[in-house]
């Protein structure tokens, strides 16, 4: 009874049912007419007359799939007990009833007495549990299947919530809200679509991760009153050859039978993707065949499931390609919906959605939806948290410093393999010094909307080895907050067909998502050469994926490309055009003055015997990296020399020395 008074009844037939409960009311009172007016003499009949009381369970019935269907779960909780106990009640007059046992008589039941005894044992029961799972729904009986170690075969449970988050806290997407009403709409109020023969269900939402999805869920199933089933995948899959589509089955009917309801399938990819194909020369049974079970019962539970009245699929899953065709075709999802990376007005009420819910003072929000290019709803909620954490701990409402501060300590922080390097790590040359620390100003989104100039999408560094290049992309992100990721030739190069293509795809899809971030190429000439006419298939395939992911980088994605070379002829000049490495910097050799610079800096502490100036004159054209291995090898010669193991004072034959050692153009 607890699960029939969860099934809606179509709009048709309630008023067709109301009427046959009136009649058998009317009836009742002249055939068991109360004694008295008085309000206990209208219970005495009610509860003398077993047709009035299975009427009064069946209107209640009918009161819980109309009126009260959004009522607070206490009252429809309260309103499911009343319907159990107006039934049990009538079924008990009805064995006073002697008609009922001269019928009884006529089948053979010879026994009044224990017949009825009986009767009474079992509906007092049934009473009993029906009322027990109105209370705790959750319940289940257990039952003891017959695997292997007397395990249980029972599926995970999956409890129904009403969460608090409406439309309202979802900030833009009005389009997708749009589309979800009118399947929520469908399902919800069948009457007007039912004659045209219109049923939809299935809601898919694809994009990329943090961008809202499960929290759309929530605030669908918040917006309509729905209890939100939320399933996650790895619940479900069992080892037990059956048992995950047993899970599968049960999880569904279990959504169904607490409606209204939404069932929302997080990572619909870890459970619907493309079943493994069963050729001749293929495997036809083992773990391929046993997912292809899964996929083929997930589809027939939809099927079976989609025009139940009161009950809504959702699903989301951050690859649509991987899904296997046949699961997400129209019938099953009517609805694809991206949800996608907010735009700078989406991400402006993603804010005012997400500091309405705090105590805040109300300021200006478009400076913050414009320092937040590509940020996903999930990272403009942790700024809005992190503020809010700022004015806890001064124990008053969230101001716009707050949201700066927050803002000013956000960065991108995925930095594999990544050392950081400061403006006190480089010697560079005053021009080239100056260009640079345009460029990381430039790289603060605020100072660049504040005067109406856009970033370029990435820059070429030019110079000979050892200039510190690759030191100047690692400061970059360090001074930028930006994450980091180096590619190489060994990074990138795999050893099968397509892998190399597929690593350069890897590797952009993670910067875009750990934005604002640094791509940064070293030696791009022996990566992405200039085609000769001697290029392999593999290699041409390579600067193609990489001409197409870099011209497909957006404003909002917030990825800058930097690059490296000491050879800028042997670049494939697709790649270095404007709008992929629109700025060129030369990093020269150092000049007088920072020679002198990097020598005090690595013999500091030293004994010297020789002048700084005219050292540094006598390593003219070699790199910072060569000036430190001549200081180190000087310094490693001057200890030869020495009998005490105490280092000398080093004198102009260590540098000499070492300098040959060095540099082979010395």
């Amino acid at each position: 009874m607890a699960s029939l008074a969860r099934r809606n009844i179509p709009a048709s037939a309630q008023w067709i049912l109301w009427g046959v409960i009136a009649s058998v009311l009317v009836l009742s009172f002249f055939l068991y007419r109360p004694q008295s007016n008085a309000p206990a003499g209208v219970a005495d009949w009610i509860f003398r007359s077993w047709p009035a009381l299975f009427a009064c369970s069946a209107g209640m019935r009918l009161l819980l799939a109309g009126p009260l269907m959004k009522s607070p779960p206490l009252f429809r909780k309260v309103g499911r007990l009343v319907m159990i106990f107006f039934g049990y009640s009538g079924f008990l007059y009805l064995l006073r009833w002697n008609p009922f046992w001269r019928w009884m008589l006529s089948l053979g039941f010879d026994n009044r007495n224990k017949t009825e005894g009986f009767l009474i044992l079992v509906s007092t029961l049934g009473w009993l549990v029906a009322s027990v799972r109105v209370i705790w729904p959750g319940m289940r009986v257990p039952v003891i299947g017959s695997k292997p170690g007397g395990r249980l075969s029972t599926a995970p449970e999956m409890k129904a919530t009403r969460p608090g988050v409406t439309f309202a806290d979802v900030g833009g997407m009005e389009d997708a809200k749009q589309q979800i009403r009118d399947i929520v709409e469908n399902r919800l109020n069948p009457g007007r679509f039912a004659r045209h023969g219109v049923v939809r269900n299935g809601i898919l939402l694809h994009g990329p991760r943090g961008s809202g999805k499960t929290f759309l869920a929530e605030a669908t199933a918040g917006e309509f009153g729905l209890n939100y089933h939320y399933i996650s995948p790895t619940q479900l899959l069992i080892s037990w050859v059956g048992e995950t589509q047993a899970n599968v089955r049960e999880a569904f009917a279990r959504a169904v039978s607490h409606q209204p309801a939404l069932m929302f399938i997080d990572e619909l990819d870890s459970l619907g993707t493309s079943r493994q194909s069963q050729t001749p020369n293929s495997d036809p049974g083992g773990a391929g065949r046993s997912y292809n079970n899964t996929v083929i019962q997930l589809m027939q539970c939809i099927d079976a499931h989609r025009a139940a009245t009161g009950f809504v699929l959702m699903a989301a899953t951050n690859n649509l390609d991987v899904l296997d065709s046949a699961l997400i075709r129209d019938g099953r999802f009517d609805a694809h919906i991206r949800v996608d990376m907010p735009d700078e007005p989406t991400r402006m009420r993603i804010f005012e959605a997400q500091l309405k819910q705090k105590p805040w003072k109300p300021c200006g929000l478009e400076e913050f939806s414009k320092r937040t290019p590509g940020a996903s709803a999930a990272k403009i909620k942790t700024i809005v948290d992190r503020a809010a954490a700022l004015a806890a701990s001064e124990n008053r409402r969230i101001e716009e410093r707050d949201l700066r501060k927050s803002l000013d300590e956000t960065g991108g922080r995925d930095r594999p393999h990544f050392q950081p390097a400061g403006w006190e790590d480089l010697v560079l040359e005053p021009d080239v010094e100056g260009e640079l620390r345009t460029l990381v100003t430039q790289l603060n989104s605020r100072w660049s909307d504040k005067r109406g100039l856009s970033l370029p999408s990435g820059v070429l560094l030019i110079g000979p080895p050892g200039t510190g290049k690759t030191m100047i992309g690692r400061m970059l992100a360090t001074e930028a907050r930006r994450s980091f990721y180096p590619v190489s030739a060994a990074d990138v190069l795999g050893g099968r067909v397509g892998d190399s293509v597929r690593k350069v795809s890897e590797l952009f899809a993670r910067a875009k998502e750990n934005n604002p971030s640094i791509i940064f190429f070293d030696e791009i000439d022996g990566l992405l050469p200039r085609n000769n006419g001697m290029l392999s298939a593999h290699d041409v395939q390579l600067v193609e994926q990489c001409r197409t992911e870099i011209s497909q980088l957006l404003p909002e994605h917030n990825v800058f490309l930097v690059a490296t070379t000491n050879h800028l002829e042997r670049i494939d000049p697709a790649i270095i055009r404007g709008g992929r490495f629109s700025e060129k910097i030369e990093i020269p050799l150092p000049g007088q003055q920072n020679r002198e610079r990097l020598l005090r800096k690595y013999l500091a502490r030293l004994p010297v015997e020789c002048e700084i100036d005219r050292l540094a004159e006598r390593l003219t054209g070699l790199s910072p990296a060569d000036i430190e291995a001549v200081s180190k090898s000087a310094v490693r010669r001057a200890f030869g020399r020495s009998d005490n193991n105490e280092l000398p004072p080093l004198v102009w034959d260590d540098f000499e020395h070492a300098i040959k050692r060095v540099s082979v153009s010395a």
